[in-house]
This record gives structure tokens, sequence and C-alpha cells, in this order.
């Protein structure tokens, strides 16, 4: 009897300390909130997010896309955009030079979509007419800066998981020995 409250209690040990050991699942994070709309000439990559989502622009507009996320994200888009990886800090331009809309997307987080509506919307929107400028790249930071802390998709520290799940396995073994220690007493 002992034996099977002593493997029950650490079988529960083991299963709350995994679980919250793994935290949120963060594959395919994207934006979730909502449809923003903008008007301008800059898209910024934020929280795993478009900024605005829907950038409204006349024909002829220099669009500039900037990442301003830790995370790589890039801009994958049908005849035109960026498929390599973009990083913090790294912008490219593109010129849409024909009315239509023009949807993009990030490779890496599939809830990450946009679109660029040039003029009222209402034309082909293929991208053969957009002008693509090459990755513009930021210098690499100081070596006195220090490392940003490695952080999940919605901003919480992937630090704190592995205490929490640490604790949370700890805790399972307490209440293991206690329940233990309790069936020991009374028998």
């Amino acid at each position: 009897m002992r034996h099977a409250v002593l493997r029950g209690g650490l079988a529960a040990a083991v299963v709350m300390g995994s679980t919250m050991w793994a935290g949120p699942a963060s594959a395919g994070a994207g934006c979730y909130g909502g449809t923003t709309q903008g008007t301008g000439d800059t898209v910024a990559m934020s929280k795993n997010c478009f900024t605005p989502s829907v950038l409204r622009v006349d024909p002829g507009t220099e669009v500039t896309f900037a990442n301003q996320d830790p995370a790589t994200h890039n801009v994958s888009a049908t005849g035109w955009g960026y498929f390599d990886d973009m990083n913090r800090g790294d912008t490219f331009r593109a010129t849409f030079e024909e009315e239509g809309v023009y949807p993009y997307g990030c490779m890496y987080h599939l809830g990450m979509t946009g679109a660029v509506v040039v003029g009222d919307g209402i034309g082909a929107g293929s991208g053969e007419l957009v002008t693509v400028e090459p990755l513009t790249s930021v210098e690499a930071a100081s070596s006195q800066e220090t490392a940003p802390v490695d952080t999940t998709a919605d901003g919480t520290s992937t630090v704190g998981w592995a205490v929490g799940g640490a604790g949370g396995f700890l805790l399972g073994a307490a209440l293991a020995l206690l329940l233990r220690r309790r069936r020991t007493i009374t028998v």
C-alpha cells in the first residue's frame, strides 16, 4: 500500500512538473488582435504582428517594412517580398506602382499577415509591378550591450516558465512525501 501511494505521488509530481514546464505554445504564433488600418509608408513587424495590418497608399509609394521584434520574420508575397530572414533592425523597401491589393505574410508565424491596398484597391494587384530594394541591416550591437532576455510569443520570459516548472515539480514531490509520511504515521 505504501509503495502504491509513493508511486502515485511521484507520478503526480512528474505530471505537474512537466505540464508547468511546457508553458504556452509559441510555434506559429502571430497577430490575433484583429485588423489594424493605417496610412503612411511604413509597416512595422512588432509583437509578431504587421502594424498596420492593412496599409493604404497611393500608386508609386515606396513602403518600408521594418523588423522591430527580437524574432526573425520575412515578408512572403506573390511576385514580390523579402523571403530571407529579417532580424531585428532589418528593413527593406517595396514600391507599389499599380492599384490593387497586395497581400503578404510571414512564413514563420502563420497568423502574421497583412496587405498593402494601393489606390482604391481595384486592380489586378499582381506583384509584377512591385519594385523591391535590397535588405538594409543594422550594425551589430556593441559588446557592452547586455543580451536581451529570451521571451515567448506573448512576451513572458522563458526563464520564468523554467523556474515555474521546476517549482511545480518540487511542489509535487513535496506533496508525495507529505502523503507518504501521513500514511506512515496513521498506520
